[in-house]
């Protein structure tokens, strides 16, 4: 590293992992580096069982269809904020200070981040655990969904607290494992229907429809698609990170969902677990998917203590705690009430398809399109500087959250939720920001100085 790049980089990383400031020259990785970490993020047993949720509603062309117009609607949100970290060179995070303000980004990170994901997707996970663990072995007191769920739970979150180096290694194995995976399901299927024909015929136990389908897709991945500027924030070039996204969402989730479903679909069983039994795959294939799944269920916890540590000031590791603790309740909940039924996770996708996509919608808005009006140069938006000044709240990005997640999720009847959700909330923030602009309203209130540490 040259002392130039040194004398250039005027911040103070006192949070660490650059969560605050820029991302300095000599962190920046290749585009093949990037593209491993977004695909190691996608790979995890939540898309397979996610592939095998759609099994049961939709026949495997009807999977197809579905998980790739679900895939375009998160490649194209997930490409552009991908860009937006690209140039910012910052976490998303300190991104949403600008549509929504200091006090809103801490709100917003917290609604992805540390709702969604680090409870959220903490007690799914942590019950699709216990689904697991009931699979293999049916007839035992403390393997019953609920039960497993609160000792997997349990353990999940003490490794989450003091690491576990062991597992983070099998994390690098996720990649190829859930590949080979995805492809081993569609030759089970094939096997199983007694050829491909025979497997495209099969008719799903549950049918649901094309628009519900499309909208689980996103809510399966939409907390990673609007986030996707904490990765590309590290890119050498803007285009590296929209480019990586892209291509991993377009080509490997939909691999991944159609084999999870032909698996499904096939076997005839309720869920991946019983479906991966049933098919043959092997203890030694179940036991590495739960290795996969606890790494992922860690990365949660720690992904949402992050987000709830930059306003509650405590240390990280009692924030994984309690959050650990409230997921664990939820997942025993979901155990105990609803047992091995695909049903809440379903539910649950459809949840977050609706509820997601407007924050991303006025990210992407403020960038594009408000900026732009600005007549802001492209390169200098979103361009982090010590003694900035920065609103406290923006309250057109409040309104336009609100109005589109409860138009375009629950008023609207017609059309994909996700989609609607996504396009109002654009739609809102620029149209009433520029009529602000016009009538001489403020839509900045309060103001914010950012010290040398991003603060």
């Amino acid at each position: 590293m040259s002392m130039s790049v040194k004398e250039d980089w005027a911040w103070e990383d006192k949070f660490g992992d650059y969560s605050m400031v820029p991302v300095p020259v000599h962190e920046r990785r290749s585009l093949l580096s990037i593209f491993y970490v977004y695909t190691g993020v996608l790979a995890c047993i939540a898309v397979l069982w996610g592939g095998g949720a759609l099994g049961l509603q939709f026949t495997l062309k009807e999977v197809v269809a579905v998980a790739i117009v679900g895939s375009a609607i998160l490649a194209v949100i997930g490409g552009l904020t991908s860009a937006i970290g690209g140039i910012s060179k910052c976490s998303t995070y300190v991104n949403m200070r600008y549509p929504f303000g200091r006090i809103g980004s801490q709100l917003f990170g917290t609604i992805i981040a540390g709702i969604a994901c680090g409870i959220g997707w903490f007690a799914v996970q942590t019950w699709l655990f216990g689904i697991i663990i009931n699979s293999l072995f049916p007839n035992v007191w403390w393997a019953e969904v609920g039960v497993a769920a609160i000792w997997g739970g349990l353990l999940m979150m003490t490794t989450a607290i003091i690491g576990f180096k062991g597992l983070a290694w099998l994390s690098y194995l996720a990649v190829p494992f859930f590949m080979i995976l995805a492809g081993v399901g569609v030759m089970i299927g094939i096997a199983n229907a007694e050829g491909f024909a025979g497997l495209t015929g099969i008719k799903p136990p549950t049918p649901a429809s094309f628009n519900v389908g499309v909208t689980q897709v996103v809510g399966m991945y939409i907390a990673g698609g609007v986030i996707t500027a904490d990765i590309s924030r590290y890119t050498k070039k803007v285009l590296d990170g929209p480019i990586s996204w892209i291509v991993q969402i377009i080509i490997f989730q939909v691999y991944m969902l159609t084999g999870a479903a032909a698996l499904t679909l096939a076997t005839g069983a309720t869920n991946v677990a019983q479906a991966l039994l049933v098919g043959g795959a092997g203890l030694g294939a179940i036991l590495m998917a739960i290795f996969g799944q606890w790494t992922t269920n860690d990365n949660n916890l720690y992904n949402g203590a992050l987000s709830f540590s930059t306003w509650i000031p405590i240390k990280k590791k009692y924030i994984t705690i309690v959050e650990g603790l409230i997921g664990v309740v939820i997942a025993a909940w979901i155990g105990f009430y609803a047992g091995a039924s695909m049903q809440p996770f379903m539910d649950f996708l459809t949840f977050l398809g609706k509820i997601l996509p407007a924050i991303g919608g006025v990210l992407v808005a403020d960038f594009y399109l408000y900026r732009w009006y600005k007549k802001e140069p492209l390169r200098q938006r979103y361009h982090l500087k010590p003694g900035m000044k920065i609103a406290q709240v923006n309250w057109v990005g409040w309104v336009s959250v609100v109005l589109s997640t409860i138009i375009g999720g629950w008023v609207i009847k017609s059309g994909i939720a996700a989609l609607n959700v996504m396009v109002l909330g654009a739609v809102f923030y620029i149209v009433i920001a520029i009529v602000c602009d016009g009538l001489g309203v403020k839509i900045d209130i309060g103001e914010h100085i950012i010290d040398k540490t991003g603060v």
